[in-house]
């Protein structure tokens, strides 16, 4: 891979490196006891390159010394036979220590800068006064005008095409002061909604400070110690050969131990929250909702009439970069509303997905049988879901700061009456897809993994556009105890973290729990919405056994009448009617179900549950 980075800017000081050569053959005629040369012509003399090299570094003066002098051994003539008369081969540790002021083996230990920048190299065998020294092979090619990547790191790199999305010029500004060269800088972090367009500010900014830019995935990186130290000990060298700075694109799973030990010009593109051992600068990448809706209108251009009743909306709910725009614009722009909302929807789903499950949501509203006035209530969730956008423009400028804006809704219950079926209804309804969290998986035994966790599920959540379901939420929204132990204080730490992100957490989540009593208090005073599930009543048990079945099955001989004076849930009546339909298949009855059927399925449930069977009999047959 042949690297075109923009060059490092370097003062071709020919005169200064032809001069410390001048003092270098002094020293080795000395030694070989001939005559000192003729002086080096300044405009010929080799490796001006390595003076910036050191700057860069911050070598010592007996370190530039050396490895002017190694290099000279293999690109300059007079140097090379002025060692030659000394001795055979490349020059020795010993001969460098004799020609170099000051120069002593610390400076040429393997974690010095020169070794450890993979410049300079020493043989491995005999006293180490004694090995051989030269300069690596990549650093001589580079010298001699050729400009190549090293293997391992091309391997690993992202070939990034010419950045055409436009950048926040504020943002660039920012990233290409806290640039800097020097080895000792701390990285910079850049937190973005779109990984992509937080690689393109990475990337500007880098050309703005001089630099090219290498794009690194934190998931290809080895994960065994030594090698990431080779890795990263070829980066050195390579950053300061090409002029080049390092953007590493994180995401949730990234670990620190992975982002330790790179130095130089390093921008970490996606990571929001950064190890604090990093002492990394934070810089968010400013893509707002006016910025989006603007990138709509002009990606559709005359096709935006047919959309405007939803561009506001698709540019508040799907956080896309407007490269992502533009080819959404293209493909879908002359296609119908929905057509062009289901493509930006399926585009904006996030990559990380581990801790969430996604339904595609299948259950409409009228299939969620409730009594009025839960209906209604289940009605302005919707609308108020519809219309959110309208209100985050609107109140995010006030004293709250645009938090606490989100929707937030409590539906409780007990099992099986309809809880998650309404949050898919309402998904649905919406045009969204429903993220259900792993509960299970977001609580570790580790101190700092469940928030780790937490924010990855809001981040992922608020990136999609998604309604975000937490089931049985009182696993996780739990009261706050008295603390009477480390165990205590950190659960504690969960809970209020937790409460953090529910107040900045800007989409719609829905929580469902059979033990309402169970949640702290701060929660439920963040609540926009509670909804009160409760068992269904006679005709609303009868209004369920009707759209039990699907059409496909004929149940035209089912008395559900009859059937509704049975005290079930919706949950439990769905399992009746699916035993019933397997009792019809197994029998060969085909598509035909009986009342036989059903409450022989209905028998089994009782059976299950504990309850007596009797009751079948006295309320569907008295």
């Amino acid at each position: 891979m042949t690297v075109s980075a923009i060059p490092l800017s370097v003062r071709r000081d020919g005169a200064q490196v032809a001069a410390a050569l001048d003092s270098l053959h002094e020293r080795l005629a000395e030694l070989a006891g001939c005559k000192a040369p003729d002086p080096v012509d300044a405009e010929s003399c080799p490796a001006p390159l390595l003076l910036e090299l050191g700057r860069r570094l911050a070598l010592s003066d007996p370190e530039r010394q050396c490895l002017l002098f190694a290099a000279a051994a293999e690109l300059c003539g007079t140097t090379a036979g002025l060692v030659a008369r000394i001795g055979s081969g490349p020059p020795s540790v010993a001969l460098a220590m004799r020609v170099c002021d000051g120069l002593d083996w610390q400076a040429l230990r393997p974690d010095g800068a020169l070794r450890r920048a993979r410049l300079l190299a020493i043989g491995g065998e005999g006293r180490f006064t004694e090995r051989p020294m030269w300069v690596e092979e990549p650093v001589l090619h580079f010298l001699s005008g050729v400009s190549q990547l090293a293997p391992a790191l091309a391997a690993l790199s992202l070939a990034i095409g010419p950045h055409e999305a436009p950048t926040d010029d504020a943002t660039v500004a920012e990233i290409a002061a806290r640039i800097d060269v020097r080895f000792s800088a701390p990285p910079v972090a850049l937190a973005c909604e779109d990984v992509g367009e937080a690689i393109g500010h990475a990337i500007e900014g880098l050309r703005r400070a001089g630099l090219g830019a290498l794009v690194l995935p934190a998931a290809r990186l080895p994960q065994i110690v030594d090698e990431l130290d080779q890795l990263q000990n070829l980066w050195l060298r390579d950053s300061l050969l090409h002029g080049l700075g390092l953007v590493l694109v994180c995401d949730g799973a990234t670990s620190p131990a992975q982002l330790m030990g790179w130095t130089g010009p390093v921008i970490l593109a996606g990571l929001d929250a950064p190890p604090p051992l990093l002492g990394a600068h934070r810089i968010s990448v400013q893509h707002d909702r006016g910025k989006r809706r603007a990138a709509w209108g002009a990606a559709l251009g005359d096709a935006q009439a047919a959309h405007a009743g939803r561009l506001d909306e698709l540019a508040a709910r799907f956080r896309l970069s407007t490269p992502a725009i533009a080819a959404l614009a293209a493909a879908h722009g002359r296609d119908e509303p929905a057509r062009l909302w289901a493509a930006a929807r399926d585009a904006a789903r996030p990559r990380d997905m581990a801790l969430i499950d996604r339904i595609e949501p299948v259950v409409t509203l009228d299939r969620v049988i409730l009594p009025d006035d839960a209906r209604r209530t289940l009605e302005t969730i919707v609308s108020a879901a519809r219309v959110h956008h309208r209100i985050l423009d609107q109140w995010s400028g006030t004293a709250a700061g645009g938090r606490g804006l989100g929707i937030a809704a409590l539906f409780s219950g007990e099992s099986g009456t309809g809880k998650t079926m309404a949050a898919e209804a309402v998904a649905r309804a919406l045009g969204l897809d429903l993220y259900r969290v792993e509960v299970s998986a977001i609580v570790s035994k580790y101190i700092g993994e469940t928030e780790k966790n937490l924010r990855r599920i809001f981040a992922a959540a608020e990136a999609g556009g998604g309604v975000l379901l937490f089931d049985e939420a009182d696993a996780i929204f739990g009261k706050r105890s008295e603390v009477r132990d480390a165990v205590d204080r950190y659960a504690n730490m969960e809970v209020g973290y937790l409460l953090q992100l529910m107040e900045g957490f800007a989409g719609l989540a829905i929580l469902t729990t059979n033990l309402r009593d169970a949640l702290d208090e701060a929660f439920t005073r963040r609540l926009r919405f509670i909804l009160q599930f409760p068992m269904p009543g006679i005709d609303e048990r009868r209004r369920i056994w009707e759209r039990a079945f699907p059409p496909g099955l004929d149940a035209a001989a089912l008395d559900c009448a009859r059937l509704a004076r049975l005290p079930l849930s919706g949950g439990i009546i769905r399992n009746i009617a699916l035993g019933a339909a397997f009792r019809a298949a197994a029998q060969g009855s085909g598509d035909a179900l009986t009342m036989d059927h059903v409450l022989d399925a209905a028998r089994e449930e009782y059976l299950k549950l504990g309850r007596p069977v009797a009751e079948i009999e006295a309320r569907c047959w008295s």
